[in-house]
Parts: structure tokens; sequence; C-alpha cells
């Protein structure tokens, strides 16, 4: 097992991982929304002020899944190995992004959303790259 999954599945209760396809769906679910109720819980404590629009489209992501990520997870190489292992790796990313949450202050709030969004633009553009 590697590195990358013990800290995804420390962080995110139940990580169903990539054995099937049902659980490699569960698992995009799952980071998605550990990552959305951290940022839910930073719009009920900070102030967004000007960032708004960025914080809006990070939540976006994390509700709905990428019809072209969840397609691209359906695929049987996903199960793999490798394959699994990386996709864990952008988990783990996102989860280290989107860490610290409660930490944040208004100073640090558009760092923070920013960093968030990259991490979830990787973790799209990292699965879509691994799709045969």
């Amino acid at each position: 097992m590697s590195d990358e999954i013990i800290d995804v599945r420390t962080s995110v209760p139940g990580y169903a991982g990539h054995a099937d396809v049902v659980s490699r769906r569960r698992s995009d679910q799952q980071v998605r929304a550990w990552v959305g109720e951290r940022l839910a819980a930073l719009r009920e404590r900070l102030p967004l002020d000007g960032a708004t629009a960025a914080f809006d489209d990070a939540l976006f992501h994390c509700q709905f899944g990428d019809q072209h990520v969840i397609k691209a997870l359906e695929d049987a190489h996903f199960g793999d190995d490798a394959t699994a292992a990386a996709v864990e790796t952008e988990d783990a990313q996102l989860i280290a992004a989107a860490a610290g949450s409660e930490r944040v202050d208004a100073a640090g709030l558009s760092a923070f959303i920013t960093r968030v969004s990259d991490a979830l633009r990787e973790r799209t553009a990292a699965i879509l790259a691994l799709k045969r």
C-alpha cells in the first residue's frame, strides 16, 4: 500500500479506493465531499468578500462530479495498481491542499481557495490524462 493511500484513508474515513468501478466512483465522491465540507465550513466562519466567485467555482466542483472523470474512472485499467496509485496520489494532493482549512483566516482565504481550486483542476487533468 502506498503512502498516499494511507494519507487519504486517514483523512477520508471509509475511503473506497479503486478496486472496482463502484469503489472508484465512491472514492471520487468522498474526496470531493471532504474538500467541499472544508470549504463550506470556511463560508460559515469567514466573510468571502472578493473571493466569492472563486469560492463558488471550487465548491461547485466539489458538489458535482466531472462526467469526463467519472466516465474515465469506469475503465477497468483504473483498478490496476499503478493507475490506482496515480489517482490516489492526486487524491492525497487534493486533501493536502484543503487540509488546515480551520486555520485559514481572512488574510489567507484567497490563497487557500486558489490552492484548492488549482488542486481540483490538477486532479481532474491528471485523471483525464490517464484515460485510455
